[in-house]
């Protein structure tokens, strides 16, 4: 666990979440009182490297400006002494990689009225993102890591996408040159953006619609041993077909092959397009996206058991 103060400007710190790539997640409260929160605070390796500081401060800047209930609210940027903060909502429940793999282990997929709302909540949000046209340019804002990890789903069912630091570094073609790595997670990446070509708001559809698939089928669209194997599954789009149980889930099976077809002709348009398409085959299913089937999922994953 990294060393930090406790009192940190107008919060304290009180405990460590998380180290990620690029900044370690606190939880902490106002000084003076108020809801608890999340501090995300830059590496100290990365405190004097000009690419991940304008990356951090740009996510900063950019996620402020957004404001959704399907969205990870950031309140503020601050520096103290040498370190940068960002300061978050704290949602309480896990991530939904944390979910899936506790449904793996009990070897059951999300119930589908669950995984019905989920989406839902996922791609209002990502509708709503590819509309913004935010940040200093004006052009459209495209996700580019929507994946399990980050997601969140807290105790009421109600579904979160955070970590739009990749979104912002799309913005700005220096701060990719300058990482010389994929922007990305790559199980969740489309075929052009493993590839290096251009990605545009379809490419966060075939990310959706990966994480569909993991829900459904308990276990990742792309899985190998060795990176290079994936990336080559993703480039082609090669995933095992989809075996569901229910008799009309060949709508379902459907909705998500033309999410991640190969082709960003293919997909669907828009998030919201597609948001549309899987509440109608709920429907068509006579099954209802349920918050609170998602609350009593997270529940059972994340409470101890009682004696």
């Amino acid at each position: 666990m990294p060393e930090f103060p406790q009192d940190v400007g107008e919060y304290q710190l009180l405990g460590h979440v998380a180290t990620g790539g690029m900044a370690d997640v606190f939880w902490g409260e106002p000084t003076g009182g108020g809801d608890r929160v999340v501090l995300k605070r830059l590496l100290p390796q990365h405190r004097e490297d000009p690419p991940f500081v304008d990356r951090f401060v740009g996510e900063a800047k950019l996620s402020v400006k957004l404001r959704h209930p399907n969205i990870v609210r950031t309140m503020k940027l601050f520096k103290r002494g040498p370190d940068y903060f960002i300061v978050q909502e704290l949602v309480d429940g896990p991530s939904l990689a944390g979910l899936l793999a506790a449904r793996r282990t009990l070897g059951i997929p999300l119930p589908l009225s669950a995984v019905f709302h989920l989406m839902s909540g996922l791609l209002s949000a990502l509708d709503y993102v590819h509309r913004a046209r935010l940040g200093e340019t004006a052009v459209t804002i495209v996700h580019r890591d929507v994946s399990p990890a980050n997601l969140l789903v807290d105790r009421e069912g109600n579904v979160k996408l955070t970590d739009f630091g990749v979104a912002e570094a799309s913005l700005h073609p220096e701060l990719r040159a300058e990482r010389g790595s994929l922007a990305g997670t790559p199980a969740y990446m489309a075929p052009e953006q493993v590839v290096g070509r251009g990605v545009d708001t379809r490419s966060d559809i075939f990310a959706a619609g990966s994480v569909l698939y993991e829900c459904l089928a308990n276990h990742p669209a792309f899985e190998a041993q060795v990176e290079y194997e994936m990336l080559r599954q993703v480039k082609e789009a090669e995933f095992p077909p989809l075996a569901l149980e229910d008799p009309e889930g060949e709508w379902l099976a459907a909705l998500v092959y033309k999410a991640m077809s190969k082709d960003p002709e293919r997909r669907f348009a828009t998030a919201g397009e597609m948001r549309r398409a899987l509440l109608a085959v709920a429907e068509k299913m006579g099954i209802a996206p349920n918050a609170e089937t998602l609350a009593e999922t997270v529940a059972a994953a994340v409470d101890e058991p009682s004696a």
